[in-house]
Formats: structure tokens, sequence, C-alpha cells
């Protein structure tokens, strides 16, 4: 799939098209009632609420922009251990490099990866199994971590305090990367081409990031884990169970949602299947999703 932003085109590179997460346990204080009663306009494509299931996509978007190939999160990757999460341990043979090419990516051609933050289903595919160690999928990108993401971990590590399963992503497919001198850390505000800059947006992870594109042509924000779900548009107080600092994740997306309601910013979320993206409006009980054709 393809779409474009004003003059940016985007390849969408799907690692797991329909991934289901259980709706009340990952969405907790989410009002069902409000949804059932059809006023909330969500697509099947994002919810099966007869089967209490979210319904997401994990995937990787190539931005071509400028001369270079941006590819925005990693998703989950093969060969690695994820004992939690049985469909994707030790996977293999799902096909993700080879969906590349079709998209118009060659992995040697890309210039930049960003991950906007360090879970296990955005870095997967930095690194691949080359005889018993991980070397860099991509051979001649440099690799863009946040600076506060990955001293965050980094500190809960230490502490042990990181999930065992953030563990091993972090050792086989972010840490590879700084022992191989490929990884570079990055703040809020830096530039990766002209009017495409990263912003900070936190509360899923310490320091998750998004990539804010602001050109004549058009207007968007890869937010990431800043939401899961277009119910997180109509009721965006509701954060995720895998989030850090729930309150100040809601705080985030609620400025997210209001900044593209007044600039008419297109918002493409890390996880939305469909047409990938959402626009925005205001209205007096919230905000409204609405989904490009």
């Amino acid at each position: 799939m393809r779409f474009t932003i004003g003059d940016i085109e985007v390849a969408v590179i799907a690692d797991d098209d329909d991934f289901p997460l259980p709706l009340r346990a990952f969405l907790p204080g989410l009002d069902l009632a409000a949804i059932e009663r059809g006023r909330d306009p969500i697509a099947p494509d994002f919810v099966d609420l007869a089967r209490d299931r979210l319904r997401c996509a994990i995937q990787s978007f190539a931005l071509k922009l400028d001369g270079r190939t941006i590819l925005v999160d990693a998703c989950i990757g093969e060969h690695k251990d994820r004992p939690e999460i049985p469909v994707w341990n030790q996977r293999s043979g799902t096909g993700w490099l080879d969906r590349l090419r079709p998209a118009g990516v060659k992995p040697e051609s890309v210039d930049l990866i960003f991950c906007t933050h360090l879970h296990i289903d955005h870095v997967g595919w930095n690194t691949i199994d080359v005889d018993g160690a991980w070397r860099p999928t991509f051979p001649n990108a440099r690799y863009l971590v946040g600076r506060r993401e990955l001293a965050n971990w980094e500190a809960c590590m230490a502490a042990g305090d990181a999930a065992p399963m953030h563990v091993r992503g972090l050792r086989d497919s972010v840490l590879p990367l700084v022992d191989a001198g490929r990884l570079d850390l990055v703040d809020e505000g830096l530039e990766l081409a002209a009017g495409a800059a990263l912003t900070f947006l936190p509360g899923h992870t310490a320091g998750h990031m998004g990539l804010r594109i602001d050109r004549p042509e058009g207007r968007a924000l890869f937010c990431g884990d800043a939401m899961h779900s277009p119910l997180q548009i109509v009721q965006p107080a509701v954060s995720t169970s895998s989030c850090s600092d729930p309150e100040l994740a809601a705080q985030t997306r609620i400025a997210v949602l209001e900044e593209a309601a007044a600039s008419g910013r297109v918002v493409v979320p890390a996880h939305f299947r469909g047409p990938r993206r959402v626009t925005v409006t205001g209205r007096p009980e919230g905000f409204l999703p609405g989904f490009p054709s």
C-alpha cells in the first residue's frame, strides 16, 4: 500500500496486518457502552466488539523525500526469542524483507531508520542473524534512537525494572547497533530532511518521539504509539495498559489531536489498519476521526 503526504511518497510495509489485542484489557477505562450505542463511527477494520478484540497492524513506513529513504519503525523481525508472544517467537519466513522491493525500497538504499521507541514491535528488523550474530539489516543506513528513550531503558535494565521481553529486544535489536557504531542518539527538533523533524511525544514510553512533516505541500505526524486505535480519538483520555505513564500519554495524545484538528495535519499512527492514516475534526463533545480513501 502507498499514499502521499504532499510531495512525499509513503510505502507501507506490513509485518502483521491483523494482530489482535484484548480490547478491554489493553484499553482499560474505555466506555464500551458508548461505542456499542453507535455514537462512535469506528470501522470494523479496527475493532471487533463481539470478540473483544482490537485489530492492529504491525508495520513500517518508508518515506521518500529529497532523494532520501527514511524507514519509520522496524516491526517484529525474525528468529528472535519472544516467548511471551508465541506468534512472534522465533518466527521465520514472514516475507517482510521481500515486501520491501515491490514497495520500491531496497535495503541497501535506506538512508535512515528512525525508531519512535524501543518496544519489540518497533525494533525487530533492525538486525538479522548472520552466522549466529546480530548484524544491521540495512547495510548503508544510520539508525536513529531517542537519547532519552535509550537512557531510560538502560536505567531500567540496570535497576532490574525492565520487562524481560523488552530486555531481549534491546539485546538483539538495539545494542548490536551500538556495538557496530551504527546507532545515533537523537533529540527533539532534529531535521531528517527539509520540513521533516523529530518531535517529543512522551507517555507511552519515557522518550517516545514522532516524525513531524511541515512542508508547503502537506503536513503530517508519524506519531508511533501515541495512539493505537481510533477509539482513542473519540475517547482520548484512554491510554493503553502498555503505556509507562498513562496520564502523560493521554496529555500527549490530546495535544496531538487538538493540533491536528486545528491545522488539518494528517496523523499516521504506527498500528492503524485500513487507510493507515487519519484526519481529525474537533467537535464540542470531543474529536471525530476521518479516514482518507
